[in-house]
């Protein structure tokens, strides 16, 4: 299958980081220290890290039955986009659990509000047909995923026991 030594890499950079997380993790917190919003940046990372790995193998998964390349990407971006979708409603399932007000403190906070739920919509509008960039797509999604679940794990192992 073309372009899966990229989406090979990707997903080793994303078992990568959730490995780190679980040495990070065993090493350096309790989760009984854990105010919600350490709870909710720690769901981040795993949930997005988990995504862009599973994302990125699904083209080579999907094409162990299908034949048909174009359905292949249409269905590996509907995967991604329904994952991401999951991911972004739990968080915010999380987030008004716990009574947490999201606070956009700079541009990228913004960026990553505006970006997340765009790139949800452009998977799905995708995997119906209507976007053509299907493979640069889905590779994009890993990507965004990953940065997330990066930044958040750059974050958490930066937090000071109290």
């Amino acid at each position: 299958m073309e372009h899966s030594e990229l989406l090979n890499t990707l997903a080793q950079i994303a078992l990568g980081t959730l490995g780190f997380t679980g040495v990070v993790v065993a090493l350096k917190h309790s989760s009984n220290e854990w105010n919600n919003f350490e709870k909710i940046r720690f769901q981040a990372l795993v949930t997005t890290t988990l995504t862009a790995l599973i994302g990125s193998l699904l083209p080579q998964i999907i094409s162990i039955e299908s034949q048909d390349n174009w359905l292949t990407w249409r269905l590996a971006n509907l995967g991604i986009g329904l994952m991401h979708l999951v991911n972004f409603g739990s968080i915010i399932y999380t987030a008004i659990k716990y009574k947490i007000k999201p606070k956009p403190q700079g541009l990228k906070d913004i960026m990553d509000i505006i970006v997340g739920p765009t790139l949800i919509i452009l998977h799905i509008v995708a995997a119906l047909g209507y976007i053509p960039w299907l493979k640069l797509l889905l590779v994009i999604g890993v990507l965004q995923q990953l940065y997330i679940g990066i930044s958040n794990f750059l974050i958490f192992i930066s937090w000071k026991k109290s």
